[in-house]
């Protein structure tokens, strides 16, 4: 009983780790796997949404995620172990193990189709390894799959290729968004190549469809990837152009995202008054490491009427909010910001000050203090 209750834990465990990277690949337009060498057999689990079985397959150092219509699964084992078949042209998979209401899991084992081997090597795609028709088992890639391609002018595809778009999971149904979207916006032909490397960077058809609606009529398919790759998704543009920048460019959107400026500082700056802050102004902020609530800061001290180029000195004189707080402490309440940069180019701390008074020069001026710091005391 103890060896049951632990194998249990051990296969909850397994599912909840599997599962988290079904929902993780779930974020994408449709699932996505990777690994090249897949484990058979090996372990699965599963969750039933709606008409759907979403099953995630496991190994040591691999996961791949593939999507089942309860109708291609038939009958699932509930509630005690039980086995269930699925087969598609690339061969079979059996499936053991047990549903509990909506999730399952256990093993499976693989057994290719040696006709689809054999029509395989009819198109030329000779000496395919087991791990590859795994792979079009899970994209599901078929005859049909095969005259679909035809049909849209990519005949003659390579061993390259066809293992590219198995392990990126380019069914039919993604390939037909892909297609789609190159026929409407007239990309023209796109490689196979190109529409692997979308695929791989995350850019989905809806991704570029999202920039089009925006305003962005001209997105090439290049900038596309390059806006994926520096996180800049139609989200974080949309924001930017409700916060003000309404003529943000694709190009100043990127620039934004590697200087790490947010919507958000932004905002920030835009709540405390000042107005139409420039994309250059708020990289020069980020840049120096001037952040909102270090200008909070000295509000919060008196100084309304601090400027952003203020602020920006400020920093990199390396004058601080508590730096000047300290100051007023000991009594220098009309000291000013100018005078702080001062002091601080000088190197008269507040430490400085009060070694300074505990000898007894005391009442002396900010001025007195720098000539005494300037004199070597």
């Amino acid at each position: 009983m103890k060896r049951i209750l632990l194998t249990g834990i051990a296969m909850l465990a397994l599912t909840t780790l599997m599962w988290s990277t079904v929902v993780a690949q779930d974020t994408k337009d449709d699932d996505s796997y990777n690994g090249d060498f897949p484990d058979n057999p090996g372990l699965w689990s599963a969750l039933v949404i709606g008409d759907q079985v979403h099953i995630q397959f496991g190994g040591h150092h691999w996961s791949s995620g593939a999507s089942f219509a309860l109708s291609e699964v038939g009958p699932l084992p509930t509630d005690k172990q039980g086995s269930f078949t699925v087969k598609r042209d690339a061969g079979t998979v059996t499936f053991n193990g047990v549903f509990d209401s909506k999730r399952g899991h256990g093993t499976y084992a693989f057994e290719e189709d040696p006709a689809f081997k054999s029509y395989l090597a009819q198109e030329g795609f000779s000496s395919i390894s087991e791990a590859l028709m795994i792979h079009l088992y899970f994209t599901n890639i078929n005859k049909a799959y095969f005259a679909f391609m035809k049909e849209n002018g990519y005949t003659g595809i390579t061993m390259h290729e066809l293992k590219h778009l198995a392990e990126e999971n380019m069914n039919q149904h993604v390939m037909t968004n892909y297609l789609e979207l190159f026929q409407k916006d007239n990309y023209g032909k796109v490689t196979l190549d190109k529409i692997v490397e979308l695929r791989e960077h995350g850019v989905s058809p809806s991704f570029i469809v999202k920039f089009h609606d925006m305003g962005y009529a001209d997105v090439p398919l290049d900038k596309a990837v390059e806006l994926q790759d520096h996180g800049v998704d139609p989200d974080f543009v949309a924001e930017m152009k409700k916060i003000g920048q309404r003529n943000i460019t694709l190009d100043e959107a990127i620039r934004l995202r590697d200087h790490g400026v947010s919507v958000e500082f932004i905002r920030k700056l835009t709540d405390m008054g000042f107005a139409n802050v420039s994309l250059e102004k708020a990289v020069e902020l980020v840049d120096h490491g001037v952040s909102a609530e270090f200008v909070r800061g000295f509000r919060d001290l008196g100084f309304k009427d601090i400027t952003l180029e203020q602020a920006v000195r400020l920093v990199d004189h390396g004058v601080s909010v508590s730096f000047v707080r300290e100051f007023r402490e000991l009594g220098f309440n009309d000291l000013t910001l100018s005078k702080a940069v001062e002091l601080q180019d000088h190197g008269v701390s507040v430490s400085f000050v009060k070694r300074m008074q505990e000898k007894g020069l005391k009442n002396m001026t900010l001025d007195e203090y720098i000539r005494l710091r300037d004199g070597g005391m």
